[in-house]
């Protein structure tokens, strides 16, 4: 239109075909804007899609993980891969796929006209193109891992980020805030220059592709012009071939950073689905049954286990049964195996020996969300999230109604002080409960096992972090809460674990000693080391069971 409206509107002189060129050309343009507002709201749409996609595949692939992914996984590493390198890929959709895509769209439409129009003139125009492709493909490949490593520095701040913020009393309790403002800036100052070396890398990829697409556009020019001034062009035809060339040159210019934003959502393509390849190892067998109620017999067979990436079992060749409504205490220094074996129970890992059963159903033919539902555990550090106490007590049986949540809070002594907050039971307890003390956090915690009445239960050490008064309440609350079930105990004092009706003492992944609290102060052993310790007056009085060891080993 461009041409005509030239050689027959101007050249011609007439006004009324210029007339209906202009109006022509204005039709279009709007045509070409509706066609642009469509192509942005489902290029959008499309990329927001695969960003939602990515994330909850993420998500809900993480929760299948077992424990042994998390203990080398750092969390700053896997939000990074939910955060930024999702963005990644989704700026590559919004900003590189439509440029990709009409580049291609208009090489091909624009290089069929350009040849109609003028084969050898053609020729010349799109003689650079060889080389840009050669030289993108190239840039591609030598940029990607820079980006990789931009954006596995970018998880390392973000691990730093978030051991801080989830540190920061620690920090202050220490006065280590500048210690920790030098190790968060060291780590932005590597990603800083991680950037810029990226940077230097792309930033020469458009000018070299602009260098070579303004060769053809000169050659065009040139060649075109003589013809012209030989007879064998028209100047509206050299226009619109010049206009025809521009536009096929336009996409070269993004070349490069077409390719550099490729390149670096290839890069954190792979950190996602380097996350997302990964098979969880503990998984549901192909024939594996749902549990329905059970009498809560545990049994070890000869079990043995060990951590990724260590040589020392953590367990070896350990068996002994726990019969229905029994309570076993664990007994044992640091590094003893006494949480190898509650961890093997609801099957956290898997024995790399030997048989762990419930009822006499070995835990790996068993449906997971089966056996974990009869399994209660209150641990060390009892983790809430920062929604109200209802819901803290409610998550293991969300349909739980309000009276039933108040009567497990109130078995584990924990109604009085709920009731006596602002909001009740609706009060939110901040991050990790942070409104809370510990001994609050435990009874809770107690109550959500109760709760979900299970048939098992896992102790982990509920008392060892908290005064004697409020010791003594959580102690009456588990009391309550293992009333007819099968309890295990992990305890640092022999006051805990003395009414157990089995004790089993663990060193270095064997048991040791087993018996009552009776049967073992006769043996001259490790519990009877330990029991003369802690009823000794003064700082003995609480010495732990690690300290107890290491009093054992000097005295012999």
């Amino acid at each position: 239109m461009l041409a005509r409206a030239i050689d027959d509107g101007i050249v011609g002189r007439d006004s009324g075909f210029l007339a209906r060129a202009a109006g022509l050309i204005v039709g279009l343009t709007l045509l070409q804007g509706i066609f642009t507002f469509l192509r942005s709201y489902l290029v959008q749409a499309v990329a927001e899609r695969v960003a939602f996609d990515l994330r909850n595949a993420l998500y809900v692939h993480l929760q299948s993980l077992p424990y042994a992914f998390y203990d080398a996984a750092q969390t700053g590493q896997l939000m990074s891969r939910a955060t930024d390198d999702v963005n990644n890929i989704r700026a590559m959709l919004v900003v590189t796929m439509r440029p990709l895509v009409v580049a291609i769209g208009t090489f091909i439409a624009v290089a069929v006209i350009l040849f109609r129009t003028d084969a050898v003139l053609a020729a010349v125009a799109i003689a650079p193109l060889p080389f840009l492709i050669a030289y993108s493909v190239r840039y591609g490949i030598t940029i990607r891992p820079l980006y990789l490593g931009v954006q596995q520095q970018f998880g390392v701040m973000t691990s730093a980020l978030q051991e801080n913020l989830a540190g920061a009393r620690l920090v202050r309790a220490f006065a280590q805030e500048h210690a920790e403002n030098d190790r968060f800036e060291a780590e932005l100052e590597e990603l800083f220059q991680q950037e810029l070396r990226a940077a230097r890398r792309s930033s020469f990829a458009e000018p070299l592709t602009l260098l070579l697409s303004g060769f053809g556009l000169g050659a065009v020019l040139w060649l075109g012009g003589y013809r012209v001034l030989l007879g064998a062009m028209s100047v509206g035809t050299l226009v619109a071939f010049s206009r025809y060339a521009t536009l096929q040159s336009e996409p070269a210019h993004w070349l490069g950073f077409v390719v550099g934003r490729i390149a670096r959502a290839i890069a954190s393509g792979e950190r996602i689905f380097g996350v997302l390849d990964t098979r969880p190892i503990v998984t549901d067998s192909p024939n594996a049954i749902a549990l329905g109620s059970i009498a809560g017999e545990v049994a070890f067979e000869n079990v043995s286990f060990a951590f990724a990436g260590t040589r020392r079992d953590a367990l070896d060749h350990v068996s002994f049964v726990a019969r229905p409504g029994e309570t076993i205490a664990l007994v044992g220094p640091t590094g003893s195996g006494k949480s190898a074996i509650v961890n093997l129970i609801p099957r956290f890992y898997d024995a790399t020996g030997g048989r762990v059963l419930v009822d006499g159903h070995d835990v790996r033919d068993v449906a997971l969300a089966s056996l974990r539902h009869q399994i209660g555990i209150v641990p060390q550090e009892s983790f809430l999230f920062s929604v109200s106490i209802r819901e803290n007590i409610a998550y293991g049986r969300p349909d739980a109604s309000l009276h039933e949540i108040v009567a497990a809070a109130k078995a584990a002594r924990a109604h009085e002080f709920i009731t006596a907050m602002p909001e009740g039971y609706e009060t939110e307890v901040g991050e990790r409960g942070v409104t809370l003390s510990g001994g609050q956090k435990q009874r809770i915690a107690i109550a959500r096992a109760l709760l979900q009445n299970p048939r098992i239960l896992i102790l982990d050490d509920a008392t060892s972090s908290v005064d004697s008064e409020t010791e003594q309440e959580i102690r009456d609350a588990l009391r309550t809460l293992m009333t007819g079930r099968t309890s295990f105990v992990i305890a640092q004092r022999v006051a805990t674990v003395r009414d157990a009706d089995q004790i089993l003492v663990l060193q270095n992944g064997r048991i040791v000693e087993r018996g009552s609290h009776a049967e073992l102060l006769r043996c001259a052993g490790f519990y009877r080391e330990l029991y003369d310790l802690q009823i000794r007056p003064g700082d003995a009085a609480t010495a732990s069971i690690g300290s107890g060891v290491d009093a054992a080993g000097s005295a012999a």
